[in-house]
């Protein structure tokens, strides 16, 4: 995988890229942006409301049409998480455009609820529409990105994944089944990273915070209105970076995260080991007390002597 040429325009044309959850309000923000580059997008939705509640099959085709005006988008109503009508969406793409270029995983539904409130209904909700969608479109994209390797030469496909600070470093407010699921998205993204680096595939997440929409008029959050200057809430900021990752300029960069707020983006280490201690042998339950203490800094009177690796 090459570094871009940054004296060439980024321009997407011929390239093909499916985003899901593309009626709402990122999907539709990433899927204006790639058409914007010159892509040829595909917006999949089955049109449910934020609690996953009811479908609207219309709701896809109306979204398609207002992105028109960026270029070319068209809606296919899907439900992501039913396997057959996902297998049965890239059948119809792959056969259609001959490759699916870039996938954009942005659908998923919110269910605010601490643990003890929350149903086996709220848990499977949640988790399929982002766990179980995100593996779902995966599976049937990286499969045949598989087989038609060796067809595409150096043309790099990507897939972008969308996961959340909830899944990574946990919040108060948006629930367990919302952490769970996208802490699920995150390390799939890292797998999937490795399992198709030998196939040109770059696998990347954004976790978008703050972002106006449904979700969070649902979650009663924070975010600035339309009218704000800089408008640090709109969701073109993750759909900008969400095209970006999804172009093959972004090919270099795989099994990455990153967050971004407005014009702020950062970039994950997630789950690195940042500092640990070694007893050289078995630990005793005295020792463990200690040492835990040690770890977390909860013992001042000690002085780590090897920097960030403590030998006990």
């Amino acid at each position: 995988m090459r570094t871009p040429d940054m004296a060439r325009p980024l321009d997407l044309t011929g390239r093909v890229i499916l985003v899901t959850g593309g009626a709402g309000d990122i999907g539709a923000a990433c899927a204006g942006q790639a058409a914007r580059l010159g892509a040829t997008v595909v917006i999949a939705d089955n049109g449910t409301s934020v609690t996953g509640v009811g479908e609207d099959p219309e709701a896809v085709i109306h979204a398609a049409k207002r992105l028109a005006q960026y270029g070319s988008v068209t809606g296919y109503h899907c439900d992501l998480t039913d396997v057959d009508q996902v297998e049965s969406m890239f059948e119809s793409l792959f056969a259609e455009h001959g490759n699916v270029d870039g996938v954009v995983a942005a659908a998923g539904t919110l269910r605010l609820k601490p643990i003890w409130e929350t149903t086996p209904d709220d848990w499977h909700n949640v988790l399929d529409s982002h766990a179980k969608h995100t593996y779902l479109v995966a599976a049937a994209t990286c499969r045949r990105w598989r087989a038609n390797s060796a067809q595409r030469a150096e043309s790099a496909c990507s897939l972008v994944n969308f996961t959340a600070a909830t899944g990574l470093v946990g919040r108060p407010d948006l629930g367990i089944t919302h952490a769970a699921a996208k802490g699920a998205v995150a390390g799939m993204t890292l797998e999937l990273a490795h399992e198709m680096y030998p196939y040109g595939v770059s696998v990347n997440a954004v976790a978008a915070a703050n972002v106006r929409g449904r979700m969070a008029d649902h979650a009663n959050a924070n975010v600035t209105e339309g009218t704000d200057i800089f408008d640090t809430s709109s969701p073109e900021h993750a759909g900008i970076l969400a095209a970006y990752l999804a172009s093959g300029d972004a090919s270099f960069i795989t099994g990455q995260v990153f967050r971004v707020v407005g014009g702020l983006i950062g970039h994950y280490s997630p789950w690195q080991v940042t500092e640990s201690i070694d007893r050289q042998g078995f630990w005793t339950i005295d020792d463990i007390r200690l040492g835990v203490r040690r770890l977390t800094g909860a013992y001042p009177e000690y002085k780590p002597l090897q920097g960030l690796h403590r030998v006990f």
